[in-house]
């Protein structure tokens, strides 16, 4: 009995290392279940990560695919520049600009004008800037002449036309576009000298150039990349906007 009883402690004791060491395995199963989770939820949010970048690359390729070519923007239109991205342009590239009023109301006058008039006033404003050197003048036009796209100045001192106040200049410029662009009238009162002047004796001109590149060689001259240069301002101002 004694002998039985022993052997029966040993077993027990023994069957009682067992259970601790079987338990210690589940204890180190779970841990490694908990880890497998987390590594799996690492892979998904890492997935998930790469696939956002993935479409947005894709779709950043589609925008490039999409974007316009130079020589089919066309002079009319609806502006893609804000005022204040303008604004803040001309104030970087010339922090004292020689105007008659401030660059916010000059601004202004453009998409007013322009938006009037179906002509494209953030492009209609990067070629004022390209003409008058972002206004800091120079050539042969004054600041107080409030001739903003060169109108009338065709070289050898030529001073080109004046106008009584920002406004109307504005209003000229794109007026002289508009004839290049549109066989259609003015809305407003004609105040561009040259409006009738390019209507009557220059059909080649008068509502066929429809693009901002077909100003080469006609706008200014020699002008061979004139429209290019006017639509590259253009690119700089919207890649810091």
């Amino acid at each position: 009995m004694l002998r039985y009883k022993k052997k029966d402690h040993k077993e027990k004791n023994h069957k009682n290392i067992v259970s601790k060491e079987e338990y210690s395995s589940l204890d180190d199963y779970d841990e490694k279940k908990r880890n497998d989770k987390r590594l799996l939820v690492l892979a998904l949010v890492m997935a998930l990560l790469f696939l956002g970048v993935g479409i947005a690359c894709w779709q950043q390729g589609i925008r490039d695919a999409k974007v316009t070519p130079p020589e089919e923007i066309l002079i009319c239109g609806q502006a893609e520049l804000s005022p204040a991205a303008i604004a803040t342009y001309i104030k970087n590239c010339n922090p004292e600009p020689k105007l008659n009023c401030s660059v916010e109301e000059l601004i202004n006058y453009y998409y007013d004008e322009g938006s009037n008039e179906g002509i494209r006033p953030d492009i209609a404003i990067c070629q004022a800037i390209k003409e008058t050197g972002c206004f800091s003048y120079g050539g042969d036009v004054f600041p107080e002449q409030n001739n903003y796209c060169g109108l009338g100045a065709t070289g050898r001192g030529e001073k080109g036309c004046s106008f009584s106040s920002p406004r109307e200049g504005v209003r000229a410029h794109i007026q002289h576009l508009l004839v290049y662009a549109s066989t259609q009238m003015p809305k407003k009162e004609i105040v561009d000298p040259r409006y009738n002047l390019v209507k009557e004796t220059h059909p080649e001109i008068f509502g066929r150039v429809t693009t901002w590149v077909g100003l080469n060689e006609k706008w200014a001259v020699p002008g061979k990349h004139y429209g290019e240069d006017i639509l590259n301002i253009f690119d700089k101002i919207k890649k810091t906007s």
